[in-house]
């Protein structure tokens, strides 16, 4: 009898040990070998990944923030002393302008523990390629007629022609290449060309998946276009908040709707959740910041966008 306690127990601290040298939070090494041993402040078995090392190109501001401060002639690339706010007036566009942050991150801080920037491109791990595309379209090719949509067309050629002379490009095809294009219609007239290249998407509906999938490309949010409350937490916001999801948004969009049909159906008769069918227009935008249930919600779903 008391053979199995001791085997038992043997067992049970083996299975432990076992256990904790597979997780990493067990160093065996030291003990063994003690030549091994960790250097005191040594980062940890388990310590993050080193920051991905990103070149961004220099391009004229005619192909980012030149269509932001359309009032200057400058075609020097923009720098961190005169990177243009965005525009507070410019609703909608917001949406879009995930490519604006981007840049901005890299050209501001030079990153962050995901991300550091790099001036030599022989260090890079990926290129950053920053044109407005999305931007282009809204400011150039909304309404998709001539003349206003031949400028987004001319940025698109321009870029081509300067991506395919650099040896970074031909090195690879393009594939370590990152380009922002959260707008459906962004870059419409030469993304066949960037069929191998790392895609910013916020969703796959109007491509083929040979254009834009999930094995090579990045889904993103959009960006909100309401803005936040500062000045009305209580001191749990969460709990005191009585709709558990507030939706407001186009509930037939894409293949027919079919998912977010069925999400209504689902989620109709709940007191504690607000899913209502509109569309975004300026109007609306602010109509939401003056619902009670917008400002009492746990989660807000301003845009299902991957659905």
């Amino acid at each position: 009898m008391y053979g199995k306690v001791v085997l038992s127990f043997i067992f049970v601290l083996l299975l432990v040990l076992s256990y904790s040298i597979f997780i990493g939070t067990l160093d065996i090494r030291p003990y063994f070998f003690p030549r091994l041993k960790l250097p005191s402040g040594a980062p940890a078995p388990c310590a993050p990944d080193p920051p991905l090392r990103v070149f961004m190109y220099d391009l004229p501001r005619r192909f980012n923030v030149g269509m932001i401060d359309r009032r200057s002639a400058a075609e020097m690339p923009v720098t961190v002393e005169d990177w243009p706010a965005w525009p507070v007036n410019w609703g909608l566009k917001k949406q879009h302008s995930v490519e604006y942050w981007m840049m901005g991150s890299l050209l501001n801080v030079g990153g962050g523990r995901e991300v550091v920037r790099v001036s030599d491109p022989e260090l890079a791990q990926a290129f950053f390629v920053p044109f407005f595309s999305s931007l282009s379209f809204n400011t150039h090719g909304h309404t998709m007629k001539d003349p206003a949509t031949q400028i987004d067309r001319q940025l698109q050629v321009d870029l081509m022609e300067l991506l395919k002379k650099s040896n970074y490009w031909q090195r690879s095809g393009g594939r370590d290449h990152v380009f922002p294009m959260t707008h459906p219609n962004a870059f419409r007239f030469l993304r066949d060309q960037l069929n191998e290249s790392i895609q910013v998407v916020v969703d796959f509906g109007r491509y083929p998946r040979g254009m834009s999938n999930l094995n090579k490309d990045v889904v993103s949010p959009y960006v909100h276009v309401v803005d936040s409350f500062t000045d009305d937490e209580p001191q749990d916001p969460y709990e005191s908040r009585s709709t558990l999801l507030f939706f407001r948004g186009r509930t037939y969009r894409k293949d027919e709707g079919i998912v977010r049909v069925k999400l209504a159906k689902i989620l109709a008769g709940y007191d504690d959740v607000h899913y209502e069918r509109s569309v975004a227009t300026e109007e609306n935008i602010k109509a939401v910041m003056t619902q009670d249930s917008f400002k009492k919600a746990k989660d807000i779903s301003d845009n299902l966008h991957i659905i």
